[in-house]
This record gives structure tokens, C-alpha cells and sequence, in this order.
């Protein structure tokens, strides 16, 4: 007998749907959609996956505040060696269940990354090593991810994931600096590792964010390289270019890198609505206006995503402008009938067979 395949309610939903159609228009025999709707289950929270993953943190937490509590009469040595013996019990703990208990060892194997994370910071402590908060979080996700690897987790996958989104926020970067060209090897790795398991959009967002937040310690280091450079709107035009193109490539990336981009050229654009952040004052108005009519052209193409951005920027200039001569319940007015509009719209391109997308 063929193993279930677990799937989301929401896309059980969905084939059940499709599979009632095909057996209407008789492209499916009757009978034949229950019997492969049989091949499916619903992925459900695991009770005994919950109380062993809450519990191992707990653990977790409770030795940690112990020998924190206790931080100053213990000697330098032990310390070291508390840290290591924790670490060290809950892999091998967790090697050893690995076959009769899977749930109690990933459980186990939680609690060692959660150990090899709190032992970073008090290792840094106890030895004053110098080091900046966001570099303690670089090695945090360097001594996860092979675990995340061998044992293809997704969730310590994430952990490494924005762990290493925090370290991009380290001083030196935000400064321009230097540039961690090193990042894209983790980039990758995650990317690659991420495409093994079973992909989780979260880790592939993250994914997204780190490429993007790399992008931007570049951006610094050459801004940085010259004085009295007015840097805001060089990176709201770039990220509204990368935003743009990601947008553009549904088709050949995965759909939650084309949501990234409507965040990203919205965001960017947002930014460069303000005339404080473009270096002649007058150029944001131009710039506005152009920026209006694509997010009409993407919202006419049929873009959901597009309606928030224009939203968003319909109240920017709101509170931008003086409505002295407008009552304020009049902009709301106006607000909601766009909505109403497009709306409209979407339903009626429906009834005409046209897809709406992002």
C-alpha cells in the first residue's frame, strides 16, 4: 500500500474542488475522486512533537538561567566545560533516540542549537572577546546550519537563516565599511538547502531579505567612499529597480520572491516620495507621478499587491498635504470608492475568464 502524502488543509481543499469538477465535466470516472482524494492526509500539529519542542526549550532556559544566576562563583574552566558537556549530551542524546524515538531526538537536537547559542554569548562574556552582538548571531548560524543540513530541518534551516540577516546589521556594514562578500557562499548554502527539503516560503522570504540586505552594505561601501554624497534616494532607485524585476520575473522565480518585490519597489518608492531624500527638492513630484501610473498598469494587469501599494501612497500624500479646502472624511470618501472601483473591476475581468495574480 502506497504512503499517504501529506499536504495543507488549504490545498486538500483545493484538489478535492478540482477532483469534483473533473468527475462532473466526466473527464474522471464516478467514484475515481474519493479514491484519490484517499492517497492524501492533512499535515496536522503533532501534541506529543508540541510538548517535547516546548519542553526541550524550557529545559533549555532553566540551565541556562542556572549557571547565569550562578555566572560569578563559578571558575572559568568549569564554565567552559558546563558549556561544552551540554552541548555535547543533548547531539549525542539526540543521535541515540534518533531511531526509536525520532520526536524526543529533534527535540534533543533543538536544545543543543539552543545550548551552542547561549554558550556563544557567555563564552564572549567570560573571555571579553570584543566582539560586536551582531557577530555572536554569524557564528550562531555558521554552527547550526550543518545540523539544519544533515538532519534537513526547516526550522533551525530559519533560525540560521535570520541569524544570519542579523549579523548583516552589524555597524560596520550599515556604515559601509566593508562588504561581506563571504555572505553569498551562506546565501547560496541556504538557498540550495532550502530547495532539498520540503521548500518553506519563510526560509525562501529570508533568503530574499539576506540578498537584498547584502545588496545594501555594497550600496554603503561605495556611498561611503565619497563625502558629502546624498545617498537616501540612490538606494530607494536601486531597490526600486530590483523590486521591479523581481515583479517581473513571476514566472521563472518562485511566486514569494515576486511578493518580495511589490514590498521591495513599494517600500523603495515610498522612500522616494519625501523631496528631503532626492537631491534637487522638486524631482520627488515627477517621480511620484510616474510611479502612480505604473502601479495603475500593474494594477490593471491584475495585481492585488498593487492596490495596498497605491493605498499606502494615497495616504503618504495625505498627510503631506494640507486638506484645508477638502474635509478629511472627503479623502476617505474618495479612498473607498477607488477600492469599490477596482473591485469592480477584478470581478468583472474575472467573468471574462482573465487570471488575477499578485
Amino acid at each position: 500500500m502506497l504512503a499517504k502524502r501529506i499536504v495543507k488543509q488549504n490545498e486538500l481543499n483545493f484538489l478535492k474542488r478540482e477532483l469534483r469538477f473533473l468527475e462532473e465535466t466526466e473527464v474522471l470516472p464516478g467514484g475515481k475522486a474519493k479514491e484519490i482524494e484517499k492517497l492524501y492526509e492533512v499535515q496536522r500539529l503533532s501534541f506529543t512533537k508540541t510538548l517535547l519542542y516546548v519542553g526541550s526549550i524550557l529545559i533549555g532556559a532553566g540551565v541556562l538561567s542556572f549557571i547565569a544566576s550562578n555566572w560569578d562563583e563559578i571558575g572559568k574552566t568549569v564554565k567552559f566545560i558546563l558549556i561544552i558537556g551540554l552541548f555535547i549530551a543533548c547531539n549525542l542524546a539526540g543521535f541515540k533516540m534518533e531511531k526509536n524515538y525520532p520526536k524526543t531526538s529533534k527535540g534533543l537536537y533543538y536544545l543543543g542549537a539552543i545550548v551552542f547559542g547561549a554558550g556563544i554569548f557567555l563564552v564572549e562574556q567570560m573571555f571579553h572577546l570584543g566582539q560586536s552582538f551582531q557577530a555572536a548571531f554569524l557564528w550562531w548560524s555558521l554552527g547550526i546550519l550543518p545540523l539544519a543540513w544533515v538532519l534537513r530541518d526547516k526550522w533551525i534551516l530559519l533560525a540560521a537563516s535570520l541569524f544570519a540577516l542579523i549579523y548583516l546589521a552589524d555597524e560596520q556594514y550599515l556604515q559601509g565599511l566593508s562588504i561581506p562578500f563571504w555572505i553569498l557562499l551562506w546565501i547560496a548554502a541556504i538557498y540550495i538547502l532550502n530547495e532539498k527539503i520540503r521548500y518553506s516560503k519563510a526560509i525562501g522570504f529570508v533568503t530574499g531579505l539576506l540578498a537584498l540586505a547584502f545588496i545594501g552594505t555594497v550600496i554603503s561601501f561605495f556611498i561611503n567612499q565619497y563625502e558629502n554624497y546624498d545617498d537616501p534616494y540612490v538606494y530607494g532607485l536601486v531597490y526600486l529597480v530590483l523590486g521591479i524585476a523581481l515583479v517581473f520575473s513571476k514566472g521563472k522565480i518562485r511566486d514569494i520572491y515576486v511578493v518580495l518585490g511589490y514590498l521591495v519597489h513599494g517600500s523603495a518608492a515610498l522612500l522616494l516620495s519625501f523631496e528631503e531624500n532626492w537631491p534637487i527638492d522638486w524631482m520627488y513630484i515627477p517621480f511620484s507621478f510616474l510611479y502612480l501610473l505604473f502601479v495603475l498598469y500593474l494594477i490593471k494587469r491584475g495585481s492585488l499587491l498593487s492596490i495596498i501599494i497605491l493605498c499606502v501612497m494615497i495616504f503618504r500624500f495625505y498627510l503631506d498635504i494640507s486638506f484645508d479646502f477638502l474635509p478629511k472624511s472627503f479623502v476617505f470618501i474618495i479612498g473607498g470608492f477607488l477600492l469599490l472601483g477596482f473591485g469592480f473591476y477584478f470581478e468583472k475581468q474575472r467573468k471574462k475568464g482573465v487570471g488575477v495574480h499578485e
